[in-house]
């Protein structure tokens, strides 16, 4: 705004220090313009007069004008009147030509050549430059020290607010601003920044409960290793049979704490972006049926059966869309009622393209205080770690960062003794 400022004075001193230019030169004109006129009469009245005569009365006049003189030309071009070079002394001067006809009598004169010093003139334009300067840099001086001024008064909430953010505790993330006593324009600013600590703490939260439960889930393992491979040692004589079933458990451990590795590598890999083998599928159903195909021997061993609902055709992942139906199948699988069906739902949207895929259970109903929860690493709805098996509780978690990597996110509702969970692609 003080760049502004400074520029339009300096604007406006070019600007008037041009129309003083201006109002000058056409001053100048204008008097010798007068001036040609009245040597033009002074000529023209004493016409009959000899010479000497004349000149003398051109004379007289040109004292009455002050800084003007004239120099006159015969037919021939000769000066008839006058010096060679008017104010040949003079650095400033500005000239004027004004043609006569028909004068001089027996000595035909040709026209008139004025000359005005303006060197008067000159200087006060000069002074009026330099004055012009000063005043544009005392303005912008002025507007300077204002600006600051004003700005630093302007800033002071703004100053005020930043080191009340200086002044918070990284250990304490619930604490907020307060806006009672703030600037009313400070509002969106303290809204915002309340909003995104409340998300930082909420995420803090997410990220020391998933360290929690990475830590416990792979403590348990590790535990009952450690305390078999002690034991065994510790026998003289180990019994192969019993070696040999040592072995086997210790082995499932193991696997599982693989699973788990895996699952959280997926997670992390998923979060920053690393899966883009995208490509365009003109029927969902084929990775569908290939997981079914798959499941096969799991529907068979709880006699449950499957249905297939609607098309699409969709931009994706084929393998990543396939291992999150696989998840949401093996859920199902679990947790449906014998001897029950398992729906999966492909539907598309006509208006936004967007699409979904649904897999649908018979079975116990989970809380509704749950659901927000479900797709939460290591979440389970029974706290209960007693048995988990195979169950380390990242297969919806895995859902849910396969759905965002499409660009759509994770579902799941009650209807009556329906469970539904899917995803969304866009």
């Amino acid at each position: 705004m003080s760049i502004l400022s400074i520029l339009g004075v300096g604007i406006i001193a070019v600007i008037s220090y041009r129309a003083i230019c201006m109002w000058q030169d056409v001053r100048h004109q204008d008097t010798l313009s007068r001036a040609a006129s009245s040597v033009e009469q002074v000529l023209a009245r004493n016409s009959e007069l000899l010479p000497a005569d004349m000149w003398g009365r051109v004379d007289e006049l040109l004292l009455s004008l002050g800084n003007v003189r004239v120099k006159v030309h015969g037919e021939s071009g000769q000066v008839l009147y006058g010096p060679q070079v008017l104010l040949s002394q003079v650095k400033h001067k500005v000239t004027y030509m004004h043609p006569l006809t028909g004068m001089g009598g027996s000595m035909p004169i040709r026209d008139l050549e004025l000359a005005l010093d303006v060197s008067e003139d000159k200087r006060f334009l000069k002074f009026i430059a330099l004055l012009f300067t000063a005043v544009s840099v005392v303005w912008g001086f002025i507007i300077m020290l204002l600006s600051g001024t004003l700005a630093r008064f302007e800033l002071k909430p703004l100053n005020k607010f930043g080191r009340k953010i200086a002044d918070f505790d990284p250990s304490d993330l619930s604490a907020r601003i307060k806006s009672d006593h703030e600037p009313q324009e400070l509002y969106p600013v303290i809204e915002q920044f309340n909003k995104l600590m409340g998300k930082v703490s909420q995420y803090h939260e997410q990220l020391r409960s998933f360290n929690s439960n990475v830590a416990h889930e792979l403590n348990t393992p590790l535990s009952s290793l450690t305390v078999s491979h002690e034991l065994l040692l510790r026998e003289k004589n180990p019994d192969p049979e019993h070696l040999k079933e040592a072995l086997h458990s210790h082995l499932e451990e193991l696997q599982r704490m693989n699973r788990i590795i895996q699952s959280m590598l997926f997670l992390s890999h998923a979060s920053q972006g690393q899966y883009n083998d995208f490509r365009w599928l003109a029927k969902l159903s084929e990775p569908v049926m290939t997981v079914m195909d798959y499941m096969e021997a799991m529907l068979e061993e709880k006699h449950l059966r499957f249905e297939l609902h609607g098309e699409a055709s969709a931009r994706v992942d084929s393998e990543l869309i396939k291992r999150a139906l696989s998840n949401l199948v093996s859920n199902a699988i679990r947790y449906a009622e014998e001897s029950s069906t398992i729906h999966i739902h492909i539907e598309q949207s006509h208006a936004n393209s967007q699409v979904s895929l649904t897999v649908s259970n018979k079975g116990v109903c989970i809380p509704e205080r749950s659901l927000p929860h479900l797709f939460e690493p290591f979440y389970r709805v029974d706290q209960s770690r007693n048995q988990s098996g195979h169950n380390h509780g990242l297969g919806l978690a895995i859902v849910a960062a396969i759905a965002r990597l499409h660009g759509g996110e994770p579902f799941a509702r009650c209807d009556g003794e329906w469970v539904c969970i899917g995803f969304s692609l866009n």
